[in-house]
């Protein structure tokens, strides 16, 4: 489990500059925005580490918080590349539907 985590990171790192990249090939400038929704499903996750004992529980609750988390982002990719599609950014579809790809192949740990 350590080991799909420490990936899924590099993975994210990797998105993050697609998505500077999204925002270039459409000429405007990327800026971070607090998501009050994903905090909650992180700090559900937090929970479940801090209220279970080392052990199967636990990984399991990790599991469970961690597909949440990336179900969300499968929702919101999946959204981005459909405005994409809509307003005909092509290079900007194309990297949000490699990330979305990604990001489902992310579920599968």
């Amino acid at each position: 489990m350590k080991k799909a985590i420490t990936q899924h990171i590099k993975e994210t790192e990797r998105h993050v500059k697609g998505l500077k990249a999204c925002f270039e090939s459409i000429d405007k400038k990327a800026q971070t925005q607090k998501c009050d929704a994903m905090g909650g499903l992180i700090e559900e996750g937090i929970s479940i580490m801090e209220e279970t004992q080392s052990g199967a529980v636990r990984n399991a609750g990790i599991i469970a918080a961690a597909q949440k988390v990336e179900h969300y982002e499968i929702a919101t990719y999946g959204t981005l590349a459909a405005f994409a599609k809509v307003l005909e950014h092509e290079q900007t579809l194309k990297l949000l539907m490699q990330t979305l790809k990604e990001e489902k192949n992310a579920t599968s740990y």
